[in-house]
């Protein structure tokens, strides 16, 4: 296995490396992992440790640090009147898709000998960093911006991690996370650490698992700094690779209303994003309001190379969704909720015989709506 720049030529150990390309800025990605072979996947396990084989080769230890994250269920349901398969990554250990990555990141900073590890988040990330930190009995510090939802921010001090709030800003607890590092201090940056992507890729192959060993026709998610779908791309990339899917599904990546870059490079047909200017000081969905997504240009090519959609939405549609997504049962944050407002807006993209998965990242007890 390798570490390397996905839009240069620099690649180097993957054993010790920097978390961006000295030349481009670009995070970086594990690669030259063994081919998917569906008779190595351990059939009895219900955690995303089924792929035990693939995940060795970056963490050779025998011992785990698990909470049993992963092969969540892919829901058949009813929307707008059409079926969609929603894939419940909101029914992770913290409620949140984030727990994918951070577990896979957590094992690395622990066979690495860090005791102490570090991120920058608007609540899921942190909340799954500090949960999985005191699990491995190391300490944690996480960066939130001071207006974080609060039950975000109270799970993350249960956890005992060290919460350190910031004014302004989502992009100032980045910047903040960034100027305290230090050479003991692992910076687990869900942003940015390939480990994390590599974590992401689980939810690919469970989704072709749930599906009968099928890519979908279309995958829609929500896009904040972009590991979701990117490391839902590159799990279907690798399938597609190893012979077991004939076509990568189409995607349709949603951001909303005011901290929309991808959708803004997209329609302009722009190869690269371009970080948003005078953005708003929040939206509904603060998981994605990021001004400057991290692996953007990567999700933006995927979005190309699939011949799929960037679209945005407004607050009040997500809104909506989340409200009509608990009318049927299903309670999702409102970054969850981002992806039922796209399908919605986009029906007319889908054919009569397509297969529509739909990402939901968080649960809706991560930040609720207000109804008293």
């Amino acid at each position: 296995m390798i570490i390397q720049c996905p839009t240069s030529s620099f690649q180097t150990s993957a054993t010790s490396f920097p978390l961006t390309c000295p030349y481009t800025g670009a995070p970086l990605e594990f690669t030259d992992f063994r081919k998917f072979d569906s008779s190595l996947i351990a059939q009895s396990v219900a955690s995303h440790w089924r792929y035990r084989p693939w995940l060795r080769e970056l963490l050779p230890a025998d011992d785990i640090i698990t909470l049993g994250e992963g092969w969540t269920p892919l829901l058949s349901s009813t929307w707008q009147d059409r079926t969609i398969h929603w894939k419940m990554d909101s029914h992770m250990p913290t409620g949140s898709y984030k727990d994918r990555g951070v577990s896979v990141m957590i094992n690395w900073f622990v066979q690495h000998g860090y005791h102490t590890v570090m991120d920058d988040s608007s609540g899921n990330a942190g909340a799954s960093l500090a949960c999985y930190a005191a699990r491995a009995a190391i300490h944690a510090r996480i960066f939130v911006p001071l207006d974080a939802p609060a039950p975000k921010k109270s799970q993350i001090a249960t956890y005992g991690a060290e919460l350190v709030e910031v004014e302004g800003p989502r992009h100032q607890a980045s910047a903040a996370a960034e100027a305290a590092q230090s050479r003991e201090v692992g910076y687990a940056s869900h942003a940015l650490h390939p480990a994390f992507l590599f974590g992401q890729m689980t939810v690919a192959w469970e989704i072709w698992e749930q599906l009968g060993g099928q890519a979908p026709t279309w995958l829609v998610a929500p896009v904040g700094n972009g590991g979701l779908v990117l490391g839902a791309w590159r799990g279907f990339q690798h399938l597609a690779q190893s012979g077991l899917i004939q076509n990568l599904p189409r995607l349709l990546v949603v951001q909303v209303a005011g901290f929309d870059p991808v959708y803004r490079s997209f329609v302009e047909d722009n190869p690269i994003v371009v970080p948003i200017q005078g953005a708003p000081d929040s939206s509904a969905a603060e998981g994605i309001s990021i001004i400057n997504p991290a692996r953007g240009d990567s999700v933006l090519t995927a979005v190309y190379q699939s011949r799929g959609v960037a679209t945005v939405v407004t607050n009040d549609q997500i809104l909506q969704a989340q409200r009509e997504m608990a009318l049927g049962g299903i309670f999702v944050e409102p970054t969850s909720a981002a992806t039922s407002a796209a399908i919605t807006k986009h029906m007319d993209l889908f054919g009569a015989d397509d297969v529509v998965v739909g990402i939901l990242s968080g649960s809706g007890l991560k930040n609720p709506p207000s109804t008293l």
